[in-house]
């Protein structure tokens, strides 16, 4: 086993959270895992939170559910829509404008998102304030398409 250095054993002992980033790493955790873990691999990732392509649902705080796509052909990197809800919404600049074989990378991602964190509106306005029309919004319970 590897010695722990002080400063290592400072932090061991010694780390703050606020009651959002207990209960965010609380609902990120997965059986099985400590909280060391659930850090570990949620920082390992090529951008924090990045996880999610294609569909997604997300259950907002007044309680719709909501099924977000992005057409990754369409998308620029306006980042319009990250500037409006980065807590759904994350740009990985080192995928704009590239295209590799079998078409182009996916520039824009959405985060895992906790249920009830943030309002449907505040998503349909980061959706509606895309130039290039890149996102789609499902009302999951109806099963129609939200208008941009």
């Amino acid at each position: 086993m590897t010695e722990l250095t002080s400063e290592q054993e400072e932090a061991e002992r010694i780390v703050t959270l606020n009651s959002k980033a207990f209960n965010k790493l609380t609902w990120a955790k997965r059986k099985d895992e400590n909280y060391s873990d659930v850090i570990l691999r949620l920082v390992s990732s090529k951008l924090d939170g990045l996880q999610r392509r294609g569909d997604k649902e997300i259950v907002t705080r007044d309680n719709k559910r909501l099924i977000l796509s992005i057409d990754q052909g369409v998308c620029m990197g306006a980042e319009s829509c990250v500037q409006l809800a980065p807590e759904v919404f994350a740009l990985d600049e080192s995928n704009l404008g590239l295209v590799r074989a079998g078409g182009r990378d996916a520039p824009l991602a959405m985060r895992d998102v906790m249920p009830r964190e943030i309002d449907s509106e505040r998503i349909i306005e980061a959706a509606r304030s895309c130039p290039y029309k890149a996102i789609r919004i499902v009302d999951a319970e109806s099963g129609e398409e939200v208008p941009l």
